[in-house]
């Protein structure tokens, strides 16, 4: 009798501490989402500036011999910042869109599912022009972090 009451015990305080578990990442999450909606447009102008940097001054600078290494950092940083721009775009979107769980499930999928939910959250809802800033931002974060790398490796030799 004492040993199923002990047991009985046991599975209340394991269900107890998971639901405290699950209060506090919901808390944070929420709390996060506040204070990211607060960040973003800060985000969002360091982001166009990183992508004017690298357009206009970076890029030339990558095919001149002597500043290469100088241009594969610069642009590294810039493709982080675009993408830390594009995560925390991708974060307010899906909560937007679908809410807790949906962010619950990107930050599961090794952090950087949010832009994906963000992704499926914007095509099922036919928002087009966030899809394509998605998808673009995307696209420049690891096209640029690619040409860092390669840029990196050409300044080596």
């Amino acid at each position: 009798m004492w040993n199923k009451l002990k047991d009985g015990l046991w599975v209340l305080a394991g269900l107890g501490i998971l639901l405290a578990i699950y209060l506090l990442v919901a808390l944070f999450i929420e709390g996060a989402v506040r204070v990211i909606v607060v960040v973003y447009p800060w985000l969002a102008t360091a982001s166009s500036i990183a992508l004017g940097v690298s357009l206009i001054i970076l890029l030339p600078l990558s095919f001149i011999r002597a500043s290469r290494d100088f241009a594969a950092i610069g642009l590294l940083i810039a493709s982080y910042v675009i993408g830390i721009a594009l995560w925390v775009w991708g974060l307010i979107l899906a909560y937007w869109l679908w809410g807790f769980w949906a962010v619950l499930i990107g930050l599961f999928l090794f952090g950087v599912g949010v832009v994906p939910v963000a992704m499926l959250a914007t095509l099922f809802n036919g928002m087009w022009s966030q899809l394509l800033q998605l998808v673009i931002a995307t696209i420049l974060t690891f096209g640029i972090r690619a040409y860092s790398i390669h840029v990196a490796n050409k300044a080596d030799n």
